[in-house]
């Protein structure tokens, strides 16, 4: 190497070491201290603590941490009254009576199959009935016990008429065959086939009914005795036969009504009592159609249902006074919408005890099948006054009432149920 390059290398050199030694002369006594970068801490949600029981078996599992946490006392438990829960909410059960008295009511049953021909037995208080799968007769108690009647089986009967003292019925089969038969005796007498429509004088000795015939110059009202003997004619119907409404009254002085009365007008018909031997009796006037009566029990008094277009062709009621010169008095417009067929009176023919639908159809009593699924409610009617007295409610959905008649206490209302023709008992006192 030559002289000349050797000293610019030595240069070179020098202004290294020299720059290198400024360098660490700098960092060693004039550099500040470098600052520490700040920590960045990543942002977090805010995680609120799970709820935690406040028992004092879980207080004591709990750290101190977790205590203050929920806000509890940290190292000593205190006891606190316990908060008691408010009380469940009385369940509200519908009041359901055992007696009558205005609200809803029990209504129990009395049979366990259906009957027909139900009615009070000779006793006032038990029930006779018909039973169709047996073919017997039977006699039953308020509390569902039965007995027998009679050994004899009638098979496959469609209708009975019972006579008031229980004792006799008229039982009557789809083809026309009737009998009737004596219970008393247990024999039975068979009855003409074109007798029709029957009802007993209140001693069960007699009977009326209409005697009918494809000629109407053959058909008559007539009277006989039970067993069919002795019969007599004692009124020509002819072509008015389907007019006639054959009821014979508890004093013995009418036999049947009849529809046969002067032209008063679309909603009024006069009604004639036809008695035994051509009586001249007083007419009822009536203010409607569809005419149905029954008696009290001493005959002074009828209560009867007839529909109009003031009652939207509904039943309504009316009890008038129907024995002697009182005929046609003392009407009473009871204003309830039903037939009488569903009403029956007390043994002193002084209250009414009728089921009365909750809701009845316009044209009910131009069409009745319209009210084939009514629910019937329970009403007393003063029969003098005609005051009004709501007795119940049938429990359980109500029913469809027929066959109505009471205990001769007066303790019980009896009647069969349209729907399932099962004996039923409402109890008024």
């Amino acid at each position: 190497m030559s002289k000349k390059n050797k000293k610019i290398l030595v240069i070179v050199l020098f202004v290294i070491i020299v720059i290198g030694v400024a360098w660490l002369l700098y960092f060693v006594f004039f550099r500040k201290a470098p600052v520490p970068p700040e920590e960045i801490i990543p942002p977090t949600e805010e995680i609120t603590p799970p709820h935690l029981p406040v028992t004092r078996d879980d207080w004591e599992k709990m750290t101190i941490e977790q205590r203050i946490q929920e806000g509890l006392p940290a190292t000593e438990w205190i006891e606190e009254e316990e908060e008691l829960a408010p009380p469940l909410a009385e369940m509200i059960v519908p009041q359901i009576d055992e007696i009558a008295q205005g609200g809803r009511t029990w209504i129990t049953p009395i049979s366990d199959d259906p009957v027909k021909g139900a009615t009070l037995s000779s006793d006032g208080m038990s029930n006779f009935y018909y039973d169709e799968q047996s073919g017997h007769f039977y006699e039953i108690d308020n509390l569902g016990n039965k007995k027998l009647l009679t050994d004899q089986i009638f098979y496959d009967v469609e209708n009975i008429n019972w006579a008031p003292t229980k004792e006799k019925a008229i039982i009557e089969y789809p083809d026309g065959f009737k009998v009737m038969y004596d219970f008393s005796k247990e024999k039975q007498y068979t009855l003409p086939k074109n007798w029709q429509e029957f009802s007993w004088d209140s001693g069960g000795d007699r009977i009326v009914f209409k005697s009918m015939s494809q000629y109407p110059e053959n058909t008559w009202l007539a009277v006989a005795g039970s067993d069919g003997s002795q019969a007599k004619p004692i009124e020509h119907m002819g072509d008015n036969a389907d007019k006639v409404i054959v009821s014979w009254s508890p004093n013995g002085q009418v036999a049947a009504f009849s529809a046969t009365g002067n032209p008063r007008g679309t909603w009024e018909q006069e009604i004639l009592l036809i008695g035994q031997h051509q009586e001249n009796f007083k007419s009822l006037v009536i203010d409607g159609r569809g005419f149905e009566p029954k008696w009290s029990p001493y005959g002074d008094k009828i209560v009867y249902s007839v529909y109009s277009d003031n009652s939207d062709y509904q039943p309504r009621l009316y009890i008038v006074d129907a024995q002697g010169e009182s005929i046609g008095k003392n009407k009473i417009n009871v204003n309830l919408a039903t037939w009488a067929h569903k009403c029956t009176f007390n043994n002193s023919g002084a209250f009414l005890y009728c089921a009365v639908p909750e809701e009845l159809p316009e044209g009910a009593g131009l069409i009745p099948e319209l009210a084939e699924n009514s629910r019937d409610d329970f009403y007393k009617i003063n029969a003098f006054t005609g005051e009004i007295t709501f007795l119940a409610e049938g429990a359980m959905g109500g029913y469809n009432v027929k066959d109505i008649y009471l205990s001769s206490d007066e303790q019980y209302l009896y009647f069969v149920d349209k729907n399932t023709e099962r004996l039923r008992s409402l109890k008024l006192k």
